[in-house]
């Protein structure tokens, strides 16, 4: 039950710290949940999840809940299952109005129970273009990877430049749909993190890629923050 407590405390506390802490603003918010599925308790997290969700979509400025599932991490595989909920708030009122509603955060107690969360921000984006959560990855067999990173200390300059040069390589490849850059605006234990996103056209060509990549010089990229989340995923929702 602490534990759970806890838990509940960190998503509410990061609702407060945007409410707080972001200066009014007409553009979308996007929400991402990186959850573990605690064991045994995938049959639950679903029925829970189900039941969360249809709480949170009726309230005003609330949109295109998505859903993800990962089949692969990175730098070690997880044990568990885990999925990646996103969802799109019209402004940071609606966030508040979300953090007010006691209804829903009593329906959140219950989803708490069964899964524990691996990353939890709120970003906005900032470079790729035009960046559609309801398209995101919507196309059967294209794959998604979202990788929430925590810049080391120091190297705030050389993440940011190298992480150009290796999207800009990226890009390039045959089945790189496109990569996006988010600021994060608030979230858990949100120190230094940095959340970038691209979308393989299929798994083959993704794996093609992801062996390339480690021959790149621009590869160095990776050694200038560590990884909280580096998930790859496909769409369920």
């Amino acid at each position: 039950m602490k534990r759970l407590f806890i838990t509940f405390s960190l998503l509410v506390s990061g609702f407060i710290t945007y409410a707080q802490s972001a200066k009014s603003t007409a553009s979308p918010i996007f929400e991402i949940a990186v959850r573990t599925v605690k064991e045994s308790k995938n049959e639950d997290f679903e029925k829970a999840r189900k039941a969360f969700i249809e709480k949170l979509t009726k309230i005003k400025g609330v949109s295109n809940d998505r859903e993800f599932q990962s089949f692969y991490a990175l730098p070690t595989p997880d044990k568990l299952p885990v999925f990646i909920g996103m969802t799109q708030y019209e402004s940071n009122a609606t966030v508040g109005a979300v953090q007010s509603n006691n209804d829903l955060m009593s329906s959140f107690m219950s989803f708490a129970q069964t899964m524990d969360l691996k990353a939890y921000v709120f970003v906005q984006p900032i470079e790729g273009g035009e960046f559609n959560l309801a398209t995101l990855a919507k196309k059967q067999g294209q794959i998604l990877e979202i990788a929430v990173r925590r810049v080391k200390e120091g190297q705030e300059a050389e993440f940011e430049k190298m992480r150009k040069s290796f999207v800009a390589k990226l890009g390039t490849q045959v089945g790189v749909i496109q990569s996006w850059e988010f600021k994060v605006v608030a979230g858990q234990n949100t120190e230094r993190l940095a959340v970038g996103m691209t979308v393989y056209e299929n798994q083959e060509k993704f794996q093609k890629i992801g062996q390339a990549t480690q021959t790149w010089a621009e590869s160095a990229f990776f050694g200038t923050f560590d990884p909280v989340a580096l998930q790859y995923a496909y769409s369920i929702k």
